[in-house]
């Protein structure tokens, strides 16, 4: 970006407006009555548009008509440099509007980082691009550059949304849910006496079947991590791990704990997301192990977890991968040394994953001589196109997507890793361990009032009066609400309803924990 402002000048409209002017002599605003063009424009609004995208700040006075004839929109108003900004900063309006709470100011520079921060889906429902004409003909070269930042940002917010839309009330029932075993469950160990040991985590990738007889050759060397894929493999291997964690919420994640031997795993840590599959938690607590909860990204996990005073430790999950949660849970506790087996994010020698996950026993059930076994894992390893990485390895978008989360997990926390032989060498350098093990189990009276409590707190919150077009002010009970939120804004596809309209339905979620009331 230019160091000199594009704008050189600010002039009287016919109307009395001031107005900037470019260096081209042209301006953004009409040179007439800005404020009956503005008027205009803000006819092109639609109704169910809550969230604006507006190209240009100019005089402000397009800015000023939205908020006037539009009360239930946010904006998200671009210049694109710091100088132009500074340069509209003279005009009194501009200043007045960067202090508005429903504007906020963005320039090229900051603009993905602003709009992954305020635009929320399911809080503002739809979002429209309003352009200002003389400010697209003024920055026309600039445009694609603009353009790109937009539709990458969105695509961004978009996947996170569908993930969002399609788990939504399963993960608010699988939270409830697992409340009612709390009282089944304990703080995580402190693993002083285990850090001159190497965290081991195990991947269900298929590089994990190589390294089986390494891994039994080793055992006591290891603190030996396994995520739930991987804890099946390990079963039928009759290797017993440290740590098992879980995390999808999917009825699916059940069968990684129903096995026949009869291994002791008493001593096993069985290690649960709050938003993991209820039935799959009931399953762990047959092997009489260990039985925790940890959080994640879910906003009603972070509330339950803070307003109640719970305790329960925090993974990081990146893009939603059980792997990088063992990763985190390894990192924080300190191990100087992990290995990272079976993280492949590639399809090697033709498997999708290593022999013995449930999906071996899955569809060897379903086979037959039209629909093999061998048929079914071709069908999951050409769901989308492949891409090839080596003689060996093909990989896909998806895959790629898992593999670049994880090494951003490793480059943001400045770990050093080399990936050699299907592994991940790793040298921690949070040598003190840093994850919570406080959580105390005799401050919850009992499930069922925990349960009420949540639900009372949420709607009374539900039922107050809030400031219900600006993210920033909502309540934290309110915030909790929102992956429900959007599930119910994408199965009822209503697009002129607005948050305050879904905050009511998502309310009624909560009604059947209060009991008699």
């Amino acid at each position: 970006m230019s160091e000199i402002s594009a704008y050189v000048n600010i002039i009287e409209s016919k109307s009395g407006c001031k107005i900037p002017i470019f260096a081209s002599g042209k301006s953004v605003d009409s040179r007439y009555d800005p404020y009956k063009e503005s008027s205009r424009i803000c006819r092109t609004i639609k109704k169910e548009s809550r969230f604006l995208i507006v190209t240009g700040i100019a005089s402000g006075i397009l800015i000023q008509s939205i908020l006037q004839s539009r009360p239930d929109v946010f904006i998200l108003a671009i210049e694109s440099s710091r100088t132009d900004l500074d340069f509209l900063r003279q005009l009194e309006l501009v200043k007045e509007l960067e202090k508005n709470e429903r504007v906020s100011f963005a320039v090229f520079e900051n603009l993905k980082e602003k709009l992954l921060q305020l635009y929320i889906p399911s809080f503002y429902g739809n979002l429209q691009l309003i352009e200002q004409a003389g400010w697209i003909l003024e920055k026309k070269d600039e445009l694609p550059e603009l353009q790109k930042i937009i539709q990458n940002t969105l695509n961004q917010i978009s996947a996170d949304y569908s993930v969002q839309a399609h788990f939504g009330k399963l993960w608010h029932h699988n939270i409830m849910s697992n409340l009612k075993l709390i009282n089944k469950t304990q703080a995580l160990p402190k693993l002083k006496d285990k850090l001159n040991t190497t965290a081991l985590i195990l991947g269900a990738g298929p590089g994990l079947e190589s390294k089986i007889e390494e891994i039994k050759l080793h055992r006591n060397n290891y603190y030996l991590i396994a995520t739930d894929t991987a804890f099946t493999i390990l079963n039928n291997a009759h290797l017993i791990p440290d740590c098992v964690i879980s995390l999808d919420g999917q009825n699916i994640s059940t069968r990684h704990f129903i096995h026949s031997n009869t291994d002791d795993y008493s001593n096993t840590l069985f290690l649960f997301d709050l938003t993991a599959n209820p039935s799959a938690v009931r399953k762990a607590l047959l092997y009489r192990g260990n039985l925790s909860f940890y959080i994640s990204g879910h906003p009603l996990s972070h509330y339950i977890n803070k307003s109640f005073d719970l305790k329960l430790p925090e993974l990081f999950t990146g893009s939603g991968t059980v792997t990088i949660s063992a990763l985190d849970f390894a990192v924080k506790n300190g191990f100087p040394k992990i290995l990272v087996f079976g993280a492949d994010f590639a399809y090697l020698n033709g498997k999708a994953y290593a022999k013995g996950t449930y999906l071996d026993s899955l569809y060897n059930s379903k086979s037959s001589r039209f629909i093999s076994a061998e048929k079914q894992f071709d069908n999951l390893l050409f769901r989308t196109p492949l891409v090839k990485k080596s003689e060996k390895a093909l990989t896909t978008s998806l895959l790629d997507s898992y593999r670049f989360s994880f090494e951003s997990y490793l480059e943001m926390n400045k770990i050093k890793f080399l990936h050699k032989d299907n592994a991940y060498i790793l040298d921690n350098p949070l040598s003190c361990p840093s994850l919570s093990t406080n959580f105390d189990i005799k401050k919850i009276s009992s499930a069922d009032s925990l349960q009420k409590e949540i639900a009372e707190k949420i709607l009374n919150k539900t039922a107050a009066p809030q400031a219900l077009y600006i993210y920033k002010k909502l309540a934290p009970e309110l915030i909790s609400l929102l992956p429900l939120i959007s599930w119910l804004r994408f199965y009822d596809n209503n697009n002129e309803a607005d948050f305050s309209f879904y905050l009511q339905k998502a309310a009624a979620y909560f009604k059947k924990y209060l009991g008699g009331n």
